[in-house]
């Protein structure tokens, strides 16, 4: 990497830091393209020249966290490919639980948006991220080697960021959301899975089922 490219990286990254900090200490509303650029110690047309906008710079963060997110799956007991696919969705909603309101405002931020930046939600890091995981099952032996594991793992983005929405417009709780994104892997999974894996798919649909069943009979947890 040049010099040119290793400076260029190191303004990303503060604008990245100085976003999360801003959305932190005030949510959404306390973040302009403006205050960013103070905050990160660059000039006013950086953040613009280096993102594009202030929705580009929250799917930065949240690329940011990929790497991270990547690394504690990584440290899971090593289950088999298919468990991975949903002890990741546990994973996830230990992140969201450690500072909820600090997602829910980068999350709405891209989901307010719609158009380009709502389908990035489904591209870059976190679609590779996804990508990896259904090409471990695939390879595993746990999905039949006749179906496509990119069409799938969308599939799988759109069940997870669908229900994702509804955390992050309050309609449901973090375990309601565990659940129901679950819940739609197994069903989603039993149509693809190789007689072996079928049984441990089922196995994930019938709790999740019972787990749903029983939160909405409860009322919403906080």
């Amino acid at each position: 990497m040049s010099q040119r490219e290793r400076a260029k990286a190191q303004r990303r990254a503060r604008i990245v830091a100085a976003a999360r900090g801003l959305v932190r200490e005030g949510g959404i509303g306390n973040l302009s393209m403006k205050l960013l650029a103070e905050r990160a110690g660059v000039g006013i047309a950086t953040p613009y020249n280096l993102f594009g906008s202030k929705r580009d710079v929250m799917l930065a963060v949240l690329d940011e966290d990929v790497a991270a997110f990547q690394q504690r799956v990584a440290r899971l007991r090593r289950p088999d490919a298919l468990e991975v696919l949903f002890r990741t969705v546990t994973l996830a909603k230990q992140v969201y639980a450690a500072e909820p309101d600090f997602y829910r405002a980068v999350l709405l931020a891209v989901y307010n948006t719609g158009g380009r930046e709502f389908r990035a939600m489904f591209s870059g890091p976190r679609r590779a991220f996804w990508l990896n995981l259904v090409g471990a099952a695939v390879a595993a032996g746990c999905i039949r080697p006749d179906v496509q594991a990119a069409p799938l793992t969308l599939h799988l983005a759109h069940v997870f960021a669908s229900v994702l929405l509804d955390w992050v417009l309050g309609d449901i709780a973090l375990d309601e959301m565990e659940a129901q994104i679950q819940y739609g892997f197994a069903l989603s999974l039993m149509g693809v899975a190789t007689a072996a894996s079928r049984p441990a798919i089922e196995g994930w649909f019938e709790r999740s089922e019972r787990k749903v069943a029983c939160l909405k009979r409860g009322g919403r947890r906080p």
